[in-house]
């Protein structure tokens, strides 16, 4: 049993032509605007199959990285936890945001120096883990706990150092209640025998990012033979999707940067 309720919508924001202007720290080349745009209706479509009701923000040529919402805000429950991006390039992606989060209780980072984005943040069955890297500080998960807290006073929010990667879940995400699965490029310094973790070979270090709906799950699709294996451990072929997400790769972007599920 996870700590998040079932989800039963999706925010999302539609990519901006101007998204190959964007921040990566990938060598992948430009992305193909059109291509991305075929990827992405693919990726709503899939959404509203695992049964989310969708909204879509209209794109916003000044914000390149803006389709990548996640990291705007985190939501538990009825409360959204407003993010404070590094990148002074997304600052201005919360506001629209910011508004149309306004039916939940809202909390905000009250410190310029507490900086955290939401593609650090994975709620797994037990607790919440935070990565603590080059988007998300330790000042920034103080402000989260403290939101959640408020909350829910027993949910456990530990900060998780970790580095090779851009995000904590660009390196490792929750495939299924209690069972973790990582790349091998991810390093961490956190204690992770609460969960049942599963490595995947340098080659498929990019699948490591899942996102699982209820009861579906959604993997990229391409050769990675061993994070299919594990997906039909898990869950019946039939709940599975697989989608291309070529043209997100190229920007540092994967399955579950693309929305906020709630």
């Amino acid at each position: 049993m996870s700590l998040l309720p079932p989800f039963i919508r999706a925010l999302v924001r539609r990519p901006s032509y101007t998204m190959a202007e964007g921040l990566t720290t990938q060598s992948l080349g430009a992305p193909d605007f059109d291509k991305a745009l075929e990827q992405y209706g693919i990726y709503l479509d899939t959404l509203r199959t695992c049964g989310l009701h969708v909204t879509a923000l209209p794109p916003d040529e000044r914000y390149p990285d803006g389709h990548f919402i996640e990291d705007n805000a985190v939501i538990f429950g009825d409360v959204a936890f407003i993010c404070n991006l590094k990148e002074p390039s997304r600052a201005g992606e919360i506001v629209e945001v910011n508004r149309n989060l306004a039916h939940l209780q809202r909390f905000y980072v009250q410190s310029e120096a507490a900086y955290i984005d939401g593609g650090d943040v994975l709620f797994t069955r037990d607790k919440v883990l935070v990565g603590v890297g080059n988007r998300t500080n330790s000042a920034g998960v103080s402000y989260l706990r403290a939101a959640l807290q408020k909350h829910n006073a027993e949910i456990q929010v530990d900060a998780v150092p970790f580095s090779g990667v851009l995000h904590l879940k660009t390196g490792m995400t929750e495939l299924a209640p209690g069972v973790l699965v990582r790349s091998s490029h991810i390093e961490i310094d956190y204690d992770l025998s609460f969960a049942e973790v599963y490595t995947l070979p340098e080659e498929e270090a990019y699948a490591a990012n899942c996102l699982p709906i209820n009861e579906y799950l959604l993997i990229t699709k391409g050769d990675y033979p061993v994070l299919k294996r594990l997906a039909e451990k898990f869950y019946s072929p039939d709940r599975i999707f697989e989608l291309e997400m070529s043209e997100f790769e190229k920007m540092d972007g994967g399955l579950t940067c693309l929305s906020l599920r709630y």
